[in-house]
């Protein structure tokens, strides 16, 4: 009983120090959880599907057609675009992606925002 008593003791002693502030000036406890970057220009770079949210250029979203399709994937980005086909307020596309992977796009006719994304392939080649 009586090497337990030291030892409890010290664990004491050690955990109402460590929750003390630091005496010294300069003395500086890390706390991890309260951590936050230095002010500065620190900004998230892009994000992996950064070229395909890119708004598209000229007008706002509506009601488009197979060529107003194409003409907003290319200001996207997208090259080697063909219609598919038209089923409803969908378009179905094939396309090259910014990142020259051969893709599926499906686009709402009536909004003209691109609704769906299947990647087929890579450059000319399909899997």
């Amino acid at each position: 009983m009586r090497t337990r008593a030291p030892v409890a003791l010290a664990v004491a002693v050690g955990l109402l120090v460590g929750t003390l502030p630091p005496l010294l000036p300069g003395s500086m406890a890390a706390f991890a959880q309260n951590y936050r970057p230095p002010p500065g220009p620190y900004t998230p770079g892009p994000g992996p599907y950064a070229p395909y949210d890119a708004p598209p250029g000229g007008r706002a979203g509506g009601p488009v057609d197979a060529d107003a399709a194409v003409r907003m994937l290319s200001a996207r980005g997208f090259s080697n675009i063909s219609v598919i086909r038209r089923r409803g307020a969908t378009i179905l596309l094939e396309a090259n992606g910014p990142r020259g992977e051969r893709v599926q796009v499906v686009v709402d006719g009536a909004s003209g925002a691109i609704s769906g994304m299947k990647v087929i392939g890579f450059g000319d080649k399909r899997y």
